[in-house]
């Protein structure tokens, strides 16, 4: 596997936006745990801070991020990550979210990465914690919010 982010282009903006967590390929604004992609890219052209990438492996498109610096919480956040459902449970995201963490590491003054995520997502709670992700106790908007220090 050789997991690479890149930016969002016009040759691979249709491809990003056709990428789902839902088994049945059906394209919704909010997913079962996750915005859609298309609904991401849009309020990180409106909210400042706020990077979007989608993740390949070689030349093949698995999966979408966005992370940045929340203005809004006043912290670093990975704040949107899903691995395309045909390509999930076969390692993308737990090798992804490495990759995904060693980015934000670059950022200027980022010695912690929060995320959240809907409490009944049993997956990825597991993929978190296996990274080193604690819970805070804290909720954010009804999702459970953890913490990385690095």
């Amino acid at each position: 596997m050789n997991i690479i982010l890149k930016d969002i282009t016009d040759e691979n903006f249709i491809e990003c936006t056709c990428l789902t967590t839902n088994k049945d390929n059906r394209h919704t604004i909010f997913e079962e745990f996750v915005a859609s992609n298309v609904f991401s890219i849009a309020q990180s052209k409106v909210q400042d801070g706020w990077f979007t990438k989608v993740i390949y492996d070689d030349d093949t498109m698995v999966g979408f991020t966005m992370y940045g610096f929340s203005f809004k919480d006043n912290f670093y956040e990975l704040c949107r990550f899903m691995i395309d459902h045909k390509y999930q449970n076969k390692g993308y995201g737990y090798i992804s979210l490495l990759k995904i963490i060693d980015e934000m590491k670059k950022f200027q003054n980022c010695h912690e990465i929060f995320l959240s995520f809907d409490p009944q997502n049993d997956i990825a709670k597991k993929l978190y914690e296996k990274v080193g992700f604690k819970d805070t106790g804290m909720l954010n908007e009804d999702e459970i919010l953890y913490k990385l220090c690095i």
